[in-house]
């Protein structure tokens, strides 16, 4: 602990497309907070190695505590099982000091630490990925989460991938056809391109593609819930395998109720008209759905569970009563 006996910890959640970045007391005291672009270990962990480490740095800036100061350091980092990313990283924490004092976690278990207290629930994130993940016991169960094009249906990502293949598919149909006009009108404003082949072009050569694409879901989200039946389908193949996440979980937990409580997190699962989508696919199995959203981002989560590991507990509630500089 530093000279001041207080205890300060770093909380980072790292996204596909966004990075949080938290520094904040054992008192709950949030101190400085930033948000940058995106730190998937799986995508690019040189750049997203990077991109962490100023985080940390600009945050002891902001809050004027020398690095050395810092007891703990959370890093809900999307990609985290990829063992090259996360060698590099803590190659990079350890010139810093830091490593020693670092937990890394994949993001949706800092998540879980908020939106879930005392291991209970079901967390459903779809943001630009997608996962599903509850605790029976000391296990972990998972559905989902193998990685924007290693299968997982449902994302963020998913949705504008589909977008753009319908209209790959179709380019010689478009004109006329009104549904595919507005999904390349929406597309072509979302790349900021006039051609659909130069657009094309320029996203493969684009490092934040990834992001990018999934920036496309809230524009084709948007189009389904006025009506547009392309749109609307891929919405609905969305929904329809995220209920399947979710009841395959529910399965695995042997949760036998007529309601359920799910805890949202990420961009998608925040849209309305994608919630309610997916409540009409659980409907049958559950008539009640509560969904909850936690006011703090799961940076905080990533560092309650680093400075727990040093017998420090963190309350939520402390956290709630101050200015919290970092949306969820």
């Amino acid at each position: 602990m530093n000279k001041n006996d207080l205890f300060y910890i770093i909380g980072v959640d790292g996204g596909a497309s966004k990075t949080r970045g938290v520094l904040f007391s054992d008192s709950g005291e949030t101190l400085a907070a930033t948000i940058d672009k995106g730190s998937n270990l799986s995508l690019n962990s040189e750049s997203a190695s990077d991109r962490i480490l100023n985080i940390i740095s600009n945050l002891c800036k902001e809050a004027k505590i020398p690095i050395d100061h810092v007891d703990a350091v959370g890093l809900g980092i999307a990609g985290s099982s990829n063992q090259d990313g996360r060698d590099l990283l803590f190659g990079k924490l350890d010139r810093m000091h830091l490593s020693q004092r670092t937990l890394i976690m994949n993001d949706a278990e800092a998540a879980y630490e908020l939106s879930c207290p005392g291991d209970f629930g079901v967390l459903v994130t779809v943001g630009t990925g997608v996962i599903c993940i509850s605790r029976s016991g000391n296990k972990t169960i998972r559905e989902a989460g193998k990685g924007h094009e290693q299968g997982d249906i449902g994302s963020g990502y998913w949705i504008g991938k589909q977008a753009i293949l319908n209209l790959t598919l179709n380019e010689t149909t478009v004109m006329g056809d009104r549904d595919l006009e507005d999904i390349m009108e929406v597309f072509l404003s979302h790349v900021d391109e006039e051609e659909f082949q130069s657009a094309i072009e320029s996203l493969n050569e684009n490092d934040e593609a990834v992001f990018i694409i999934a920036g496309l879901a809230e524009h084709i989200i948007n189009l389904a819930e006025k009506g547009n039946e392309i749109a609307l389908s891929v919405v609905q193949e969305a929904t329809h395998t995220v209920a399947d996440y979710i009841l395959a979980l529910i399965d695995t937990l042997e949760y036998n109720k007529q309601n359920i409580v799910l805890a949202g997190n990420g961009s998608v699962i925040k849209n309305d008209f994608f919630r309610k989508s997916l409540n009409d696919e659980l409907r049958f199995n559950f008539p009640q759905i509560k969904w909850t959203f936690s006011a703090l981002s799961p940076a905080y989560g990533a560092g309650i569970l680093a400075a727990r590991l040093h017998d420090v507990e963190v309350k939520v509630s402390d956290i709630l009563k101050g200015d919290i500089l970092v949306p969820a």
